[in-house]
């Protein structure tokens, strides 16, 4: 349970017996969609891209994004996991791609976070053997001074320090992706 959402107290939460605090509200992630949607539109005018979303963590972000975009568009889905229980990425990323058609399709991953770099790195990888026309990235967050990899991020909603954040389909052990704002790890 979330001790203080369930009491009407929305600046602090308890997963797991770990404390979190709001670092984005509501308004402003809407804010920081509708800024990127804007730039998708204005730069893919008469392309027909191809939205991929990388799962779980992105489902919130995905939905919100791909209800302000005014462009003809594909979308499919793409699992991958790098953190488990944990709350830091493993390195270790397992991604579950379904038999995609990409080939001369604009692609734009949709992700949550980009932390290290080394689950965009593993899909973009794998999506280039498939000879997409381009590959670009709409990440909500990025963070990077965790950067491990060099990626090249075209959309960014917002620069973090290195938090563990939850919330807005982020999650910690699989809880808090529900979380309508998002909300920072507070070290006790």
């Amino acid at each position: 349970m979330y001790k203080g959402i369930m009491q009407g107290i929305q600046n602090t939460v308890f997963i797991n017996q770990k404390k979190f605090k709001v670092l984005i509200k509501e308004s402003e992630i809407q804010q920081l969609v509708s800024n990127i949607a804007e730039r998708i539109n204005e730069d893919y005018i008469g392309k027909h891209p191809l939205f991929l979303i990388v799962l779980k963590g992105s489902m919130f972000f995905a939905s919100d994004l791909l209800r302000k975009i005014e462009l003809e568009c594909e979308i499919d889905t793409v699992s991958a996991k790098s953190y488990g229980n944990y709350m830091k990425s493993t390195g270790e990323v397992n991604l579950m791609i379904s038999k995609l058609d990409v080939t001369g399709k604009d692609i734009i991953i949709i992700e949550d976070i980009v932390d290290t770099g080394y689950t965009l790195n593993k899909l973009i990888d794998k999506l280039k053997f498939l000879n997409p026309a381009s590959i670009e990235v709409a990440t909500l967050l990025s963070k990077p001074s965790m950067r491990k990899i060099n990626i090249d991020l075209k959309y960014i909603g917002l620069e973090i320090p290195p938090f563990f954040v939850i919330g807005y389909g982020l999650d910690f052990a699989e809880l808090g992706r529900n979380l309508p704002a998002i909300y920072s790890h507070e070290e006790e």
